[in-house]
């Protein structure tokens, strides 16, 4: 009988752990949702859906893209960070995410404990655009012109974003009375340059290239690591002399909850990975002036380390204070 009650024992615990097996084994069976912790028309935003769409091809599963705008990033972080560590809710982000860390007083998040890397997906420069009206074409003569002019201000696509950390940089470094205000996304950001309420700002190349084409507004410059393709004629920061700005640009990357299991993770990042090798992928993100760079999750987490240094060390010799 014992013996019998042994078996039994045996048995029922292997058909558990064919379950657990199964149920990692057969990840995804529902739609999966990726949170962009940006508004929606943003060149953030673009990138996750056509990445989206790819992915539910790829994983045979909905994926529905949905927009967690405000506290710069940290609303859509907040999102994942506490959503069920199953691998059906994921982060798609910048770089401007683990900026945060250095900016925020008491971020409601653990950078790296809450959020488990899938993978870095790709790179893509950032444009410092002006009104028509600001009669300068570079950086030198903005900055003239800035210190000639009072009322003027910068606008920024969220908090601690690259865009807005290096506007206060350049204001600093040159000693201008230019306040850089906060939007919520980019589309609002840019209305108001448009508008003429903000003489520009640093925003993402898609927002702004048709724009910049129909003469709508002006670029002065690019926060890349050279020309971009569908800008030619604009030069970057570091080319203009001012090496302080000498950046790449932005990330993005893909994120999951941190407890999420290792087969699920293992199941997204190679599906991500696919994805970046494919051809119409690459096209459809060069496109949109996204440039694919994939990284898997150790080397991702590395640069993430990395850069919380270097941008923890920046925001620190700005005199920006964690708020």
């Amino acid at each position: 009988m014992k013996k019998l009650h042994l078996v039994r024992r045996g048995l029922l615990l292997l058909a558990a752990l064919t379950l657990v097996g199964t149920a990692h084994a057969e990840f995804p069976d529902k739609p999966i949702r990726i949170i962009v912790p940006f508004a929606a028309g943003g060149g953030t935003d673009n990138w996750a859906r056509t990445f989206g769409n790819k992915l539910s091809a790829r994983l045979g599963q909905p994926v529905i893209v949905e927009n967690r705008a405000g506290a710069g990033t940290q609303v859509g972080a907040i999102a994942v960070a506490k959503a069920p560590a199953d691998g059906y809710t994921l982060l798609f982000t910048s770089s401007t995410h683990i900026q945060q860390a250095a900016l925020s007083a008491n971020l409601p998040y653990d950078t790296v404990r809450d959020f488990a890397p899938v993978g870095q997906l790709g790179t893509t420069g950032l444009v410092f655009v002006v009104t028509p009206q600001v009669k300068a074409n570079n950086v030198k003569e903005f900055i003239e012109e800035a210190k000639a002019n009072k009322g003027w201000s910068l606008g920024t696509y969220a908090t601690g974003s690259a865009g807005d950390v290096y506007s206060r940089a350049l204001v600093q470094d040159h000693g201008l009375n230019l306040p850089v205000v906060a939007y919520k996304g980019e589309s609002a950001a840019i209305t108001d340059v448009l508008g003429g309420q903000i003489q520009g700002g640093i925003f993402s190349i898609p927002t702004v290239k048709g724009l910049v084409k129909d003469g709508k507004i002006k670029a002065l410059g690019a926060l890349s690591t050279g020309r971009i393709a569908s800008m030619p004629d604009v030069h970057s920061l570091a080319d203009q002399g001012y090496g302080r700005y000498r950046s790449s640009g932005v990330w993005l990357g893909l994120f999951a909850p941190g407890a999420t299991p290792k087969p699920v993770l293992a199941r997204l990042t190679e599906a991500a990975n696919a994805i970046t090798r494919d051809a119409e992928f690459q096209r459809e993100w060069a496109e949109r002036d996204l440039q694919v760079d994939w990284r898997g999750p150790a080397e991702f987490q590395k640069e993430i380390d990395a850069d919380m240094k270097t941008w923890a060390g920046m925001v620190q010799s700005l005199g920006i204070k964690p708020q």
